[in-house]
């Protein structure tokens, strides 16, 4: 994330808390959850669900903030995703 969206992050959980943020964060995933499974029975379109994926991301990345984790989140990505690629490596054999 740039120093920017940081910064913006810092003032939003400065203004409204860390459990109001929070709370917003389970709200925005349930959302999530709701248009990908509405999506599947075509009724709401692709860019409903971009809307909240992007909100969800944002929320993330405040938690990231929150607790000053953000080093250690692409750490644990990155090691996530190298398992993930042995898997399929392993199962292309």
């Amino acid at each position: 994330m740039t120093k920017e969206e940081r910064d913006l992050y810092e003032k939003v959980l400065s203004k409204w808390g860390v459990l109001d943020q929070t709370f917003m964060l389970i709200e925005e995933t349930s959302e999530l959850l709701n248009a990908v499974c509405k999506l599947r029975r075509n009724r709401v379109n692709i860019d409903e669900v971009v809307t909240e994926i992007a909100d969800v991301k944002i929320m993330l990345e405040q938690m990231e903030v929150m607790f000053d984790v953000e080093s250690d989140v692409e750490e644990e990505k990155q090691r996530k995703l190298n398992r993930l690629k042995a898997r399929l490596e392993q199962k292309e054999l």
